[in-house]
C-alpha cells in the first residue's frame, strides 16, 4: 500500500493544476444554476417539441435547428441532440441546461491545458487556461444555452487537435466530424491543422491533413443534399453591405474586438452593434489594419523561436475569418463568437512567459512584473466575469443590459415590452413599445403588439394608427403572416383576414392558434 502511495503521489501531484483548473471553472460559474431560460433559449429549449421525444431524431439530425420557426441554415445535429439529452435528464429546469454548459466550459479549460502541457510545458498551459477559464469575454457563450454549439465545437475541437497531435488518427476524424456538427465556423479547422504541422511539428508529413480535407468534404456534401445553404435569415441587428464596405468592417470588428478582450472597464455587449465604415480613414478600420499587421508580423517573427505563439496567433486569425463579416453576417459582431479564436490567443498569450526573451536571467524582473501584471489582470477578470454572469439571470436583466450597450435600437425596447407582456406587466409592455415606437415608429412588433393591447383595452381609433400600420406591411417571414392575418381581423376586414392566416397555416400547419382563427372566420364567413 504504502509503494501505490508512493506512486500515486507524484502523478496526483502532476495533474493537480488539471483538476484546480476545472473546479475553478466550475465556482466561478456556479450562480448560472439559478439562471432561467433567456432570449433565443425559450423558442430552442422552451417551445421546441423536436428535443422533447427521441421520435423526432431525425428531425435532430436533418432539420434545421430553427426547425420550429424560420429556417436559418444551421445545420448543428449535434446540438440538438445535446438539448434532447438534457431534456431527457432535466425535463424544462434551466438548472440543468445550465449545468451542461458550466461542465462544457470546465472540460474545454481543461483541454486546453492538456494542450497547452503537450505542445510545451505545465507553465504555458496553466497561463493559457487560466486566461480561457477567466476571461469575461466567454461569458456569453456559457451562459446561453442557445449558443452551446460553441462550447461543443470548441470542445471536439480541442479533443481532434490533441488526436491529430498524438497520431490518432480515427478519433481526430471522429472528433473534427462532431465539431463541424456543432457549428458551422468548425469548417476552418482544416486550416488550423495545416498551421499545427508546418509550425508545430515542423512540416511532418502524414496521411492527416488529407484526412482533414476529406472529412470537411463529407461534410459539405451532406450538408448541400440535405438542402442546407450558408445565407441567414436576417434578424434584429442584421445589415446590408457590399463586398468593399464588408472588408472595411472586417478590419473595424477586429480592432473592436481587441478593445473588448483587454479593456475589461468597456460595458458589457450581450448584443453588438456597429457603425459601418465609409472609408480607411475610419479610426476602427485604421486600428484593425494596424493589429492585422503586428499579428502577421509576430507569427512571421516567432515561427522558428517561438512556435507556439506563432500558432496560437494563427489559429486567433484563421477562426477569425468566419466571423470577420467577409461573408454577410445576420449582424456585425458577437462575443460568443470569440469563444473558439480564444483558444488561439490564449495560447499565444501564455506562451509570452516562457518565450526564450523571457527566461533569461538577465531579465528576471521582467518575468516578474509580466507575471504579477498578469495575475493582477485575471482576477480584475474573475470579478468582472462575476459580475456580467448576473446580466444573463433572466430576460429583463438581460434585455435591459442589451439596451445600455444600444440604446439607439428601437426592436430592442420591443422585446424588452414582449418580456413585460409575458409577465402580465401590461403598463411597462406599453411603456417601452412606445419607447421602440418613439425611435422608429414603423417597428413591426411594436405596432402590432400595442395596437393589439389598445383594441382589447376598447381604445379603437388609437389601435387603429397602429395596425394600419402593419397592415401595410408585406409580410416575408413566417412569424408576420398571423400578426397581418390578426391586424386585418382586428380592424374589420375578416376576408383580408383569412387570406393572411391561410398563407400562414401552409407555412406553420402545426399553428394550433392559427387553425382556430381559420375555422371561427370561415365559421363566420358561411353565416
Amino acid at each position: 500500500m504504502s509503494k501505490l502511495r508512493k506512486r500515486m503521489f507524484p502523478w496526483v501531484l502532476s495533474q493537480l493544476p488539471l483538476f484546480l483548473l476545472f473546479l475553478l471553472s466550475l465556482f466561478l460559474y456556479l450562480p448560472a444554476l439559478q439562471h432561467d431560460f433567456i432570449s433565443d433559449d425559450r423558442p430552442l429549449v422552451v417551445e421546441n417539441p423536436y428535443i422533447k421525444s427521441w421520435t423526432y431524431f431525425p428531425e435532430m439530425v436533418g432539420s434545421d435547428a430553427w426547425n420550429i420557426a424560420e429556417s436559418a441554415n444551421y445545420w448543428r445535429p449535434a446540438f440538438s441532440i445535446s438539448l434532447a439529452l438534457d431534456y431527457s435528464l432535466w425535463g424544462l429546469n434551466p438548472l440543468g441546461f445550465h449545468l451542461t454548459n458550466i461542465l462544457l466550459h470546465a472540460i474545454n479549460v481543461a483541454l486546453l491545458y492538456l494542450l497547452g502541457r503537450r505542445v510545451q510545458n505545465t507553465t504555458w498551459a496553466v497561463f493559457a487556461a487560466l486566461l480561457f477559464a477567466l476571461h469575461p469575454i466567454q461569458v456569453h457563450a456559457v451562459n446561453f444555452i442557445s449558443t452551446r454549439g460553441e462550447l461543443l465545437a470548441a470542445f471536439f475541437t480541442l479533443l481532434s487537435l490533441l488526436a491529430f497531435l498524438s497520431g490518432r488518427k480515427i478519433s481526430f476524424a471522429i472528433a473534427m466530424a462532431l465539431a463541424l456538427l456543432s457549428k458551422e465556423t468548425s469548417m476552418v479547422f482544416p486550416l488550423a491543422i495545416l498551421f499545427a504541422g508546418l509550425i508545430v511539428e515542423k512540416n511532418k508529413k502524414d496521411l492527416r491533413l488529407i484526412l482533414a480535407f476529406f472529412v470537411l468534404g463529407l461534410y459539405l456534401a451532406v450538408r448541400l443534399s440535405l438542402g442546407f445553404s450558408f445565407s441567414l435569415i436576417p434578424l434584429i441587428f442584421s445589415y446590408q453591405a457590399p463586398w468593399d464596405i464588408r472588408l472595411l468592417l472586417a478590419f473595424k470588428v477586429l480592432a473592436l474586438y481587441f478593445r473588448a478582450i483587454f479593456n475589461l472597464f468597456e460595458m458589457p455587449r450581450p448584443f453588438w452593434t456597429v457603425e459601418m465604415p465609409t472609408s480607411v480613414n475610419d479610426p476602427g478600420v485604421t486600428s484593425g489594419v494596424l493589429i492585422f499587421l503586428l499579428l502577421l508580423g509576430v507569427i512571421w517573427r516567432a515561427w522558428e523561436k517561438e512556435p507556439i505563439v506563432a500558432f496560437g496567433l494563427a489559429w486567433f486569425v484563421i477562426y477569425f475569418l468566419p466571423i470577420s463579416n467577409l461573408k454577410q453576417l445576420n449582424q456585425p459582431m458577437a462575443e460568443h463568437w470569440l469563444y473558439i479564436p480564444m483558444i488561439g490567443l490564449c495560447l499565444a498569450i501564455g506562451g509570452i512567459f516562457n518565450a526564450s526573451f523571457i527566461a533569461r536571467r538577465e531579465v528576471h524582473l521582467l518575468r516578474v512584473g509580466l507575471t504579477a501584471a498578469f495575475a493582477a489582470f485575471l482576477i480584475f477578470a474573475a470579478l468582472v466575469l462575476r459580475e456580467k454572469t448576473a446580466i444573463y439571470q433572466d430576460d429583463e436583466s438581460f434585455w435591459r443590459a442589451t439596451i445600455r450597450a444600444n440604446p439607439q435600437i428601437a426592436g430592442l425596447y420591443s422585446i424588452l415590452g414582449g418580456t413585460y407582456l409575458a409577465r402580465q406587466d401590461i403598463p411597462k409592455a406599453k411603456e417601452f413599445y412606445a419607447k421602440a415606437l418613439a425611435l422608429d415608429p414603423s417597428d413591426f412588433s411594436a405596432n402590432y403588439m400595442l395596437g393589439s393591447l389598445l383594441f382589447k383595452e376598447g381604445q379603437r381609433d388609437r389601435a387603429k394608427v397602429h395596425l394600419e400600420r402593419i397592415t401595410g406591411v408585406d409580410p416575408k417571414l413566417k412569424i408576420e403572416f398571423p400578426a397581418v392575418a390578426h391586424a386585418w381581423e382586428m380592424l374589420g376586414d375578416k376576408q383580408r383576414a383569412l387570406l393572411y392566416y391561410r398563407r400562414a397555416l401552409e407555412l406553420n400547419p402545426a399553428s394550433a392558434w392559427v387553425k382556430e382563427r381559420v375555422t371561427v372566420l370561415e365559421k363566420q364567413m358561411r353565416r
